[in-house]
């Protein structure tokens, strides 16, 4: 019997480790090998078929979904196995706005983010920032395209449109902090975890007239938070039996409790998004 090989993010070592340990206990005769270098080794060896599933910090970007195409002749599927943290030990954080700390603005819509990023709203007064600020113009920071983070906050809140040009942007959350909390016109969209007093995180509102949230864990495990992150597993279809074992105990109580007990503090699914996730089984 081939084993059963889980290639990708080294972050979800700690998650996956002692839900490892657990399968082995209920599967003793089935040999699973947890090798997690970095999510760069998840996608070849899930679509050659080197591995059977593959951790990840993130979604694939469309390049990496054609890439996988191209390689394995069908799409993988996508299990959500947590939510992103808040903890500055992990490296996969939900999405945050944020703004230099002197800056009054308290909250924004998606659409309102939109219009920044996308360069239709150049000046603080047209976000409804009065006094001095009224005329002062709006300076972008955020991640390079082609990063993970970059490539999530064009899907979720910029509608797939491409950043206005002018936008300061860097390969880690916590530059794009750096570059804010130094400008007071700044405002920049980076992981939550790595905010410092030098800014401030926004609330956001799903819609117009919508109630803003913060990113705050209670509102992450609800769904009520628009920019919220995942850690995924991919598996290769057709699924193999105890690779759906391993599944069904990461979607369990006691792998979400894992998922809740890992030094990162990654944020565990609520029941009836774990049912969800469970339910996807059914048809691959």
């Amino acid at each position: 019997m081939a084993p059963v090989r889980i290639v990708g993010y080294n972050d979800m070592h700690d998650l996956l480790e002692p839900i490892v340990r657990r399968f082995k206990l209920a599967h003793p005769d089935v040999a699973i090998e947890l090798d997690l270098p970095g999510t760069r080794f998840a996608l070849p060896a899930l679509a050659s078929g080197e591995s059977e599933l593959a951790p990840m910090g993130a979604e694939f970007t469309p390049p990496q979904l054609a890439e996988y195409r191209a390689r394995a002749g069908g799409d993988p599927v996508a299990f959500r196995v947590a939510h992103a943290s808040l903890d500055a030990r992990a490296l996969s954080g939900p999405l945050a706005i944020v703004v230099h700390r002197d800056n009054p603005l308290p909250s924004l819509s998606l659409t309102q983010v939109r219009r920044i990023f996308c360069g239709t709203v150049r000046n603080w007064g047209e976000l409804g920032v009065g006094g001095a600020w009224a005329r002062r113009p709006i300076v972008t920071y955020g991640l390079q395209a082609g990063t993970a983070l970059a490539h999530e906050m064009r899907a979720r809140a910029l509608g797939n449109a491409d950043f206005a040009p002018g936008l300061h942007g860097f390969v880690q959350s916590a530059d794009v902090v750096d570059g804010v909390g130094s400008d007071p016109q700044g405002i920049g969209f980076a992981a939550a975890m790595r905010a410092t007093a030098e800014v401030r995180v926004l609330a956001i509102a799903s819609e117009d007239g919508a109630p803003p949230v913060a990113p705050t864990a209670h509102n992450l495990v609800a769904g009520h938070y628009p920019l919220d992150r995942y850690l995924l597993i991919y598996a290769r279809p057709p699924i193999s039996f105890f690779a759906r074992e391993f599944l069904r105990l990461v979607l369990s109580r006691e792998g979400q409790q894992a998922v809740a007990d890992s030094p990162q503090r990654y944020l565990p699914l609520s029941a009836a998004d774990a049912a969800a996730e469970l339910h996807k089984l059914r048809g691959n």
